[in-house]
C-alpha cells in the first residue's frame, strides 16, 4: 500500500561559501564543549590518538560522500543514498540514525550553552537558557534558509577568530607536563581509554556531514557540494588538533575533564578567573555553541521533512510554510523533544546516543557508495572518490570500531541505543512500510533505477 500527496520544493540559495560555513558552524561547537569528557581515561596522548582515528574516518566518509550528493541531490541525503543502494528498510534505519544523532545533538549543544551562560550569570538556569535558544532559532529557520546563512556566517566567523585568539595566546604559554605528566601513565585507560575515547573525539568533526540534506537548497549542488564538504572537513582538522592541544596544555586532565565551559576554564587555570580572554571566551564565545546549536536544527528538520514526505514519518511533519518554503513542522516538534530530554538527561550520556545514531549512518553511507559503484557504475558522479575502494573502506572499518566504543564508555546507553534501533524496526515493518509515498523524489528516483535493465556486465 502507498500513499500519495503533493511533492513540495525547498529554496535554492546556498553558495559554497554558504556550505563552508554552515559546515564549519554545525560541528564548530565541539571545540568549545564536549570533546573533554574522554579525557580522564584517555589522557592528552590517547585523545589525541582517538581524534586522529575520528579524523581519518571523517575524512575520507566526507570524500565518499561528496560523491553521493552529487549523483542523489536530494533533502534525504544519508537516507537517499542507502535507500537507492540497499532498499527501503536499510534507508529508513539510516534515517532513523540521523534523526537520532541530531535530535539528540540539540539539547547537548543547549546543556553547553546553558553552562557557559551559568558562568556569567549565575541566576539563569541551564533549562531557561535552552529553553530561549531552541524558541529563538525554531524561529529564525520558520523565517528562511538564506536568512539562517547570512547569520551563520556571522556566527562562525566571530567562533573562529576566539579560537584564533586563544590559540595565538595559549601556545606559548602550553606546560608540557599538563600533556604527558610523569606522574602516571600516559594513556591511563591503555587501549580501552582510547577506545572510549572515540565518542568524545567524534564531537570534534560530527554533523559536517549534514551538508547533502541541503542539496534540494544549493545553487550548483554538482560543483558546490564537494567544496563545502572538503574545505569544512580540512577546518576542522586543523582546530581538532590545536583546540585540544592548547587547551589541556594549558589547564591540565583533571581540570578539563569535567569542565562544562572547557575552553574558559583552560584559560582562567593557567591566567585567572578574572583574565580578559577567559571573560571573553565565556561571553562571546557562546557564538561558536549557537551556531552549532543552529545548524543542528537545521540537520534534523530537513532528515525529518524528507523521511515524512517520503512517508516513513507521519506526513504532518512535512508541512511547509507556503510563504518561506520552510518544513516548520519538522523544526518545532523535534524542538520540543529536545527540550524534555535537556531536563531529563546528563550530556555525556546522551552524546553517546547522539555519535552511536550517528555511526549507524556513516556505516550504511560507505556501503552505499561501494554498493553504487557495482550496482550502478554508470550514474552520472560528477565529483568520484578519490582513491576508491579503499578510501570507503577505511571510514568503514573505523566506524564499526567507534560504534563499540559506546560500550566501554556506558553499557547502559549501548543497550538503549541498540532497543531504540530495534522498536525503530519495529515501527518500520508494522506501519511505516505500509505508508511510503512513491512520488516523493528519493523514492521515485529509486524507482526509476529498479525498473530499469541492468546486466551483470552493468
Amino acid at each position: 500500500m502507498s500513499s500519495k500527496k503533493e511533492t513540495v520544493s525547498l529554496k535554492k540559495a546556498l553558495t559554497p561559501i554558504h556550505l563552508w560555513t554552515i559546515g564549519v558552524g554545525i560541528v564548530i561547537s565541539g571545540n568549545y564543549f564536549g570533546w573533554n569528557f574522554g579525557l580522564l581515561e584517555s589522557g592528552y596522548l590517547g585523545m589525541i590518538i582517538a581524534t586522529v582515528i575520528m579524523a581519518i574516518m571523517y575524512l575520507t566518509m566526507t570524500l565518499g560522500i561528496s560523491e553521493l550528493s552529487t549523483a542523489l541531490p536530494y533533502a534525504g541525503g544519508p537516507y537517499s543514498f542507502a535507500r537507492r543502494a540497499m532498499g527501503k528498510y536499510f534507508g529508513f534505519i539510516t534515517g532513523v540514525g540521523v534523526v537520532l544523532q541530531y535530535v539528540i545533538a540539540a539539547p547537548i549543544i543547549a546543556i553547553g550553552i546553558g553552562g557557559y551562560i551559568s558562568f556569567l550569570f549565575p541566576a539563569v538556569s541551564t533549562v531557561a537558557a535552552a529553553a530561549i535558544m531552541y524558541i529563538f532559532f525554531m524561529i529564525i529557520h520558520i523565517v528562511g534558509i538564506k536568512e539562517y546563512a547570512t547569520l551563520e556566517m556571522i556566527l562562525v566567523f566571530i567562533a573562529l577568530g576566539l579560537l584564533a585568539l586563544m590559540y595565538f595566546v595559549g601556545l606559548p604559554q602550553i606546560q608540557m607536563e599538563n600533556l604527558f605528566s610523569s606522574d602516571s601513565a600516559l594513556i591511563p585507560g591503555g587501549f580501552a581509554g582510547v577506545w572510549s575515547a572515540l565518542p568524545y573525539a567524534m564531537w570534534l568533526f560530527l554533523a559536517i556531514e549534514m551538508l547533502p540534506m541541503l542539496s534540494e537548497e544549493t545553487r550548483d549542488v554538482q560543483r558546490d557540494m564537494p567544496k563545502g564538504l572538503i574545505s569544512g572537513m580540512i577546518t576542522l582538522l586543523i582546530l581538532s588538533v590545536l583546540t585540544t592541544t592548547v587547551a589541556i596544555g594549558l589547564a591540565g586532565i583533571d581540570v578539563l575533564a569535567t569542565a562544562e565551559d572547557p575552553l574558559p576554564a583552560a584559560l582562567a587555570a593557567a591566567f585567572g578567573d578574572t583574565y580578559w580572554l577567559a571573560q571573553i571566551l565565556a561571553s562571546i564565545g557562546l557564538v561558536g555553541l549557537i551556531a552549532s546549536f543552529s545548524g543542528v536544527i537545521l540537520a534534523y528538520s530537513r532528515q525529518v521533512y524528507a523521511l515524512s514526505r517520503a512517508g516513513y514519518l507521519p506526513s504532518f511533519l512535512s508541512l511547509m510554510h507556503k510563504k518561506r518554503q520552510t518544513p516548520y513542522m519538522a523544526i518545532i516538534l523535534p524542538g520540543f523533544i529536545g527540550l524534555a530530554l535537556v531536563i531529563l538527561f546528563n550530556p555525556d550520556d546522551l552524546i553517546l546516543v547522539s555519535t552511536f545514531g550517528a555511526l549507524i549512518s556513516y556505516i550504511t553511507m560507505n556501503l552505499s557508495v561501494l554498493i553504487l559503484r557495482k550496482k550502478e557504475p554508470n550514474l552520472n558522479r560528477t565529483f568520484r572518490t578519490p582513491f576508491y575502494p579503499f578510501t570507503p573502506i577505511i571510514s568503514l572499518t573505523l566506524a564499526i570500531i567507534a560504534i563499540f566504543a559506546s560500550f566501554f564508555a556506558n553499557i547502559t546507553f549501548f543497550f538503549v541505543c541498540i532497543i531504540v534501533f530495534a522498536l525503530a524496526s519495529l515501527y518500520y515493518y508494522l506501519w511505516a512500510r505500509h505508508h511510503i509515498n512513491e512520488d516523493a523524489p528519493e523514492e521515485r528516483f529509486s524507482k526509476e533505477q529498479n525498473s530499469s535493465t541492468i546486466t551483470p556486465n552493468d
